[in-house]
This record gives C-alpha cells, sequence and structure tokens, in this order.
C-alpha cells in the first residue's frame, strides 16, 4: 500500500472549550474590592478610636464653654480646668490672683455675679492658654 492510500481515519472538528477566565477575574476583583473596603472601614475606625486627643485641648474647650452668668458653676469649672492648663510663669501668677477672687464664688447657697474685673482676669488667662497651645 502506498503512503498516499492510507485511509484517514475520522478526524473530528476541534472541540469548542468552554473560558470563564474573564468571569473568575471579574469575581477575585470583586472580592478583593470588598476585602480592602472591610480593611479600610475597620483601620479608620480603629484609629479614630485609638488617636491619641490632647487632654489639654479639651480643658481648653470647657473654658471656652464657661457661662458667666452662672458664677458659681463658672467658679468651679474655671478653678479645675485653670489648675491643671497653668504651666507658664505668667499663667501662674494670674491664677493665682485669681483664686482669692473665686472663693466668694463657691461654697455657699447665693453667689453674686460675676465682677468685671474678675471675668477679665478669666478671659485673659484663658487667651494666654490659646497662644500657649
Amino acid at each position: 500500500m502506498k503512503p498516499t492510500e492510507i485511509p484517514i481515519r475520522d478526524i473530528k472538528p476541534l472541540l469548542p472549550i468552554p473560558d470563564i477566565s474573564f468571569y473568575v477575574f471579574i469575581g477575585f476583583a470583586l472580592v478583593g474590592l470588598v476585602v480592602l473596603a472591610a480593611l479600610l472601614i475597620y483601620g479608620i475606625r480603629w484609629w479614630r478610636s485609638h488617636r491619641r486627643i490632647d487632654p489639654r485641648r479639651q480643658w481648653l474647650r470647657e473654658l471656652d464653654r464657661i457661662d458667666f452668668n452662672d458664677p458659681k458653676k463658672a467658679a468651679y469649672i474655671f478653678t479645675r480646668y485653670a489648675r491643671l492648663l497653668a504651666e507658664e510663669k505668667r499663667q501662674k501668677e494670674i491664677f493665682s490672683q485669681l483664686l482669692p477672687r473665686l472663693e466668694r464664688y463657691k461654697y455657699k447657697r447665693e453667689v453674686p455675679p460675676l465682677d468685671e474685673e474678675t471675668k477679665r482676669f478669666m478671659k485673659l488667662f484663658i487667651e494666654m492658654t490659646h497662644d500657649a497651645l
């Protein structure tokens, strides 16, 4: 038999192979984005709860919120936070001058309204503390 006369057995056409690699890629990308978003949200929440907030700034905010119309409460709040904030020599001087003035607004049931000089000293101390921070 001659080589040209070899009978060709039935050759079948190529079978189509389903290609789902694009869908697998999209699936992995979506899962990756969800995981990344979850990590980002968790990281932001953790950072917010663990960041260090300067307590001096909070004390200064409390001094800024003092209501001078309530002299008793103002005297107590100012004494509490000003004692913590007085660090410089000038601030300590003003605070030591203010303490005797504020004593008459504490420990009594009825207190007179704050006099203007005491208010000025208190506001001066608050301004100096703003400048120091």
